[in-house]
């Protein structure tokens, strides 16, 4: 598995790709490629050099926060890719002020569950919502990022951070 830290100017694409979307700006960090389709941040005071080296003496996966999932959808082109935050970059995602939908009680448990959601047409044809991944909100958390598809949002919340019983 290649890692590689990106360039600065990766990052600035991908810092102003989350401000366009969830008008959030990452924090000073340096980005991992930790494999084809996976960023994690890594905000500590190692220089690259440094950061490389811990990440080839171990696992990818303790160095720093996985941020998301990045998949393109043409290759010919790199702007048309699918960008899923994850589930736990909603430590740095508190201050999104876009493309978010607040849920009530019920739909919070239904949500953290690991159900999809249906949703109602008002939501799914929201002008505000201008990215098929959209972040939820339960009071003034986020509780993680779905998919907007027709009449649902999909749910990603990992199968080990599901609480099935309230």
């Amino acid at each position: 598995m290649k890692i590689e830290i990106l360039s600065k100017k990766e990052k600035e694409e991908i810092d102003d790709f989350l401000n366009e979307t969830y008008g959030i700006n990452l924090p000073r960090c340096q980005i991992i490629q930790s494999s084809r389709e996976r960023l994690r941040i890594f905000s500590g005071d190692l220089s690259e050099r440094e950061l490389m080296i811990l990440i080839n003496t171990i696992r990818v996966e303790t160095t720093g926060l996985y941020l998301a999932f990045v998949k393109k959808t043409d290759k010919e082109n790199e702007k048309n890719q699918d960008f899923r935050l994850s589930f736990d970059s909603s430590v740095i995602l508190k201050n999104a002020t876009k493309n978010i939908i607040d849920l009530d009680e019920e739909q919070m448990k239904i949500w953290i569950s690991g159900q999809d959601m249906d949703i109602n047409e008002k939501i799914a044809k929201d002008p505000k919502l201008t990215y098929p991944f959209i972040l939820l909100k339960y009071k003034n958390e986020i509780i993680g990022c779905g998919k907007l598809a027709q009449d649902k949002i999909l749910n990603f919340v990992p199968k080990e951070r599901r609480i099935k019983k309230f």
